[in-house]
């Protein structure tokens, strides 16, 4: 079995490290110079302690709790979309996935909740189709060229491998911070919200 510890950590450890590097601003003028602070961050985000003898990846992690693996990938893979400064760069998740996702979100959490007779959470248990299906649609938006199935499948082989703590395939596909995100973005999207100017405008 994977250490599931370090999975988490090092999704932390990626994402945190990779997010302080873009605020940076450092790879519009040297790729060196930010692939030096990358790495001296990853061992400073773990090392260095911040509060208590917490370094800064330990509070982040007891802050959010365990993450998914789709909601991992996915963050992972839109921190380095922002490295992309070309005009070629697409979003990692496009309009349509993001409300599926979001409507996903709604149904599962409110059949968590009760407010739905149907107990979608439980599909994630044992249940043959629920895998069967996820993999088709990752084939198929692999087939599409969306970096999205990749992650889905990836986060299919982590249920398989059991990389994490749940036995239930729910929990490496979705979590309460990915929603929230995407349902953030959304509202934010439908507000009008003219940008100053078009380098403004968020892709991922």
């Amino acid at each position: 079995m994977l250490n599931i510890e370090l999975i988490q950590l090092t999704i932390y450890s990626l994402a945190l490290a990779l997010l302080l590097v873009y605020l940076s601003q450092l790879p519009r003028f040297s790729l060196f110079l930010s692939s030096l602070l990358f790495i001296l961050l990853i061992l400073g985000i773990n090392v260095l302690p911040l509060w208590r003898g917490s370094s800064l990846v330990e509070l982040a992690r007891g802050a959010i709790g365990d993450v998914s693996l789709m909601s991992g990938g996915l963050l992972i893979l839109i921190i380095v979309n922002q490295f992309d400064f070309s005009d070629k760069r697409t979003a990692v998740l496009n309009r349509v996935e993001k409300c599926s996702l979001i409507i996903v979100g709604f149904a599962l959490y409110l059949s968590a909740l009760g407010f739905i007779s149907i107990d979608i959470y439980s599909w994630g248990y044992l249940t043959l189709w629920f895998p069967i299906a996820i993999a088709i649609l990752a084939i198929v938006l692999i087939l599409f060229e969306r970096k999205f199935g990749v992650v889905l499948l990836l986060s299919l082989a982590g249920f398989y491998f059991k990389t994490q703590f749940s036995n239930n395939l729910w929990d490496y596909l979705f979590d309460p911070v990915l929603w929230l995100v995407l349902l953030i973005d959304f509202v934010s999207f439908i507000i009008p919200n003219k940008p100053e100017n078009d380098s403004e405008i968020q892709a991922y």
